[in-house]
C-alpha cells in the first residue's frame, strides 16, 4: 500500500478534485497518532464500510504492513457485521474537504491503537448513510462533481 501524510492532498486524485485529503495511509516505518477512539465512531466508520462508495475500482488487494507477519486479517466483524478489507477506499464528506481512507483504516483502529485527526471522526459521525443521495449531494457540494460523474460512467 502507499503512504501519504495525514491530511494531505490525496495525490492520486486527479483533476477536477483538489479537496481530496488523506486519511489513514499508514506502512510499517512511518509514525502515525496513538491513541483511544470513542466506539460510536469505530461503529459508524464500520457501518460506512460496509458497501462504500466508490468513483472506481481498486487496483488490487492490500494487506496491512503493520502486522509482523500475517499482514492482518482479510476481514473483520463488529456486531454481527462483517466488512472486507484491504480492497476499497472509503470517501467521507467533511468541512469543506473529501477525506479518503483505505478500508485497512477500520483495522489500524481497531489493532494498532491508530488515531486519525478529530475532524475526520466528526466527519465520520455526521456522514449520511453511504450511496444516499444525501451522502452524493454533500459530496458533490464539496467539490467532487467529477467524481460522482466519474461514478455514473462506470
Amino acid at each position: 500500500m502507499s503512504h501519504f501524510d495525514e491530511l494531505a492532498p490525496w495525490p492520486l486524485a486527479g483533476k477536477g478534485c483538489e479537496a481530496l485529503r488523506a486519511i489513514g495511509w499508514l506502512e510499517r516505518g512511518r509514525p502515525y497518532a496513538h491513541g483511544d477512539v470513542d466506539e460510536r465512531f469505530f461503529e459508524s466508520l464500520v457501518q460506512l464500510l460496509i458497501h462504500p462508495w466508490q468513483p472506481a475500482a481498486a487496483a488490487g488487494f492490500h494487506q496491512c504492513s503493520l502486522c509482523k507477519f500475517i499482514g492482518g486479517a482479510g476481514q473483520v466483524t463488529y456486531k454481527d457485521t462483517t466488512i472486507v478489507m484491504g480492497a476499497a477506499n472509503v470517501f467521507i464528506p467533511g468541512n469543506g474537504v473529501i477525506y479518503v481512507a483505505p478500508s485497512l483504516v477500520v483495522h489500524y483502529v481497531d489493532a494498532h491503537d491508530y488515531q486519525p485527526p478529530s475532524e475526520f471522526v466528526e466527519a465520520v459521525l455526521q456522514c449520511p448513510p453511504m450511496r444516499s443521495m444525501e451522502y452524493l449531494r454533500q459530496l458533490k457540494a464539496i467539490g467532487g462533481t467529477a467524481l460522482v460523474n466519474a461514478r455514473k460512467g462506470m
